[in-house]
C-alpha cells in the first residue's frame, strides 16, 4: 500500500469569482468569510502566482508564491456548483467554547476544571466542550469546578 493511500483526501477550499479594478475576472480560493456591522460579506481570498527564486549555484528558477487579500461582495461572487458550507460556523449550540481540563498536580478537590478557551490556567490536554456539555459537567456526578480565574460559570449559566 502506498503512503498516498494513508493520507486524508485533499480538500481544496471553494473558489469564487473576483472582479478586479480594471474589470477583468479571476478565480481565487476562499479562505474565510465574515459579515461586517452593516451586513456586508467580506471574503479572505488566496491566489497562487508564478514567481522567481534566485539560486547562486543554478541561477533563477520558477517557483510560486501565495498572495492573500480581502474583498467584499459584490466584488467577490460565488461560483455555481461550489460548496461554501465549510466556511460557515456551526450553530451556537454546537460550538465548542469551553475547555474541560484535569486538575493541576496536588489538587485533590476537583475531578476537572472548566475554563474559557482563552484562559491561561487551562491545561492543554483538556477536551473542548459545548455550552450544554459544560453545564452537564458542572452539574454532573463528578466534581467539576469552574476556574476561579476566568469564571466560566458566570457566562455558561446565563447563556452568554
Amino acid at each position: 500500500m502506498d503512503d498516498k493511500d494513508n493520507l486524508a483526501p485533499d480538500v481544496s477550499p471553494p473558489q469564487a469569482d473576483v472582479t478586479l479594478p480594471n474589470g477583468r475576472h479571476l478565480q481565487a480560493a476562499v479562505i474565510r468569510r465574515r459579515r461586517d456591522r452593516s451586513g456586508v460579506w467580506w471574503y479572505d481570498l488566496e491566489i497562487e502566482l508564478p514567481d522567481r527564486v534566485d539560486d547562486r549555484r543554478h541561477g533563477p528558477a520558477l517557483t510560486s508564491r501565495k498572495v492573500t487579500f480581502c474583498a467584499p461582495h459584490p466584488v467577490v461572487q460565488g461560483i455555481e456548483g461550489e460548496d461554501y458550507s465549510s466556511l460557515d460556523l456551526p450553530p451556537p449550540e454546537h460550538r465548542k467554547r469551553w475547555r474541560l481540563s484535569p486538575p493541576p498536580q496536588g489538587d485533590g478537590w476537583a475531578d476537572a476544571y472548566l475554563h474559557r478557551l482563552a484562559c491561561a490556567q487551562a491545561a492543554s490536554e483538556g477536551g473542548l466542550v459545548t455550552d450544554e456539555e459544560a453545564l452537564e459537567a458542572l452539574g454532573g456526578p463528578d466534581i467539576t469546578a469552574p476556574c476561579p480565574v476566568c469564571r466560566p460559570d458566570t457566562v455558561v449559566q446565563h447563556g452568554r
